[in-house]
This record gives structure tokens, sequence and C-alpha cells, in this order.
């Protein structure tokens, strides 16, 4: 201790390192995972958080949740489509909506004829931003409301 100089201000209390982070909640821990991609008869595909149920994702593919917003990405560029779908999701979780629409298209009139929207679309579906946004699980909608042209959304509260 030679050399030590006291510190200014008189003595002070040393505390350790503070307390252990306490473990995220099984819910946060949960929405963080990535969804996982499930392959669906006709090159479909749906995803869901950890924490949301098989019930709830053939809910959402048999057109039982109705939707209560939707989306057209026809005529957009693969970025403004991406950007769109993102603000539509902040702006409709932030009003409270729980399923909305994302009309994609099927790609029929893409250059080379190969989709653009939807793969694009569905990558981001099952990424980060998209668990930022608030989406919880996703799938083809259903037949009559576009079916592989669009895909329903299913939003945190």
């Amino acid at each position: 201790m030679s050399g030590a100089r006291p510190l200014s201000g008189g003595p002070r209390r040393v505390t350790g390192m503070g307390r252990p982070r306490a473990p995220r909640s099984p819910a946060a821990a949960a929405a963080s995972k990535p969804r996982a991609a499930l392959a669906a008869p006709g090159g479909d595909a749906s995803g869901k958080a950890a924490d949301v149920s098989a019930r709830e994702l053939r809910s959402l593919r048999s057109g039982e949740r109705r939707t209560e917003a939707r989306l057209d990405l026809h005529g957009m560029t693969r970025e403004e489509a991406l950007d769109a779908a993102e603000r539509f999701m902040e702006r409709s979780r932030a009003g409270g909506l729980r399923a909305v629409l994302v009309i994609h298209g099927r790609g029929r009139n893409s250059d080379g004829g190969d989709p653009v929207l939807k793969p694009a679309l569905l990558a981001w579906l099952g990424g980060a931003a998209a668990t930022r946004a608030g989406v919880m699980a996703y799938a083809p909608a259903p037949q009559r409301a576009g079916g592989s042209g669009a895909t329903v959304v299913l939003l945190r509260r």
C-alpha cells in the first residue's frame, strides 16, 4: 500500500459490481428467438415465434382470424415494398390491430417471370426487423383473401 493516496472527499463506501442482471422473462426470450419458416404445400411458407401456438397459426391459414387492415405492394420495388411493410406493421401495431393482410402478388408480371416481392417479404417476416415491428406469425392468406398472392400477419399487442 505504499504510495497510495487517500481519495478526496473523505471516506466512501465501496460497493461491489452490482446485482447480477435478472434473466429475461420467458415472453421476452421467446419474442427474440427467430421464427421457424415452415414449408407448406405449393411452396408457400409460414412462420411463428416460439410463444405462438400451432393452433393460432392454423387459424391464420384458414381465415378464422379476420384481418383488420391491408397493404397492397403491387407496383413497388423490393426496397419500397419492404420499407412500406415495416411502416405498415409498426402503424398497425400502434393502432392496436392484431391481424393484417399484405398483398404482394404472385409475380407473374415481374421481369423474368419470377416473383420478387413475395420472397423478399417472407424473408423480412422471418427476420429481426419484423420481430421489432411486432410480427408474431405469418401465413399464406386463405383463397378468398388472395391465396398465394397475399400473406396474413399476426401482430403482438
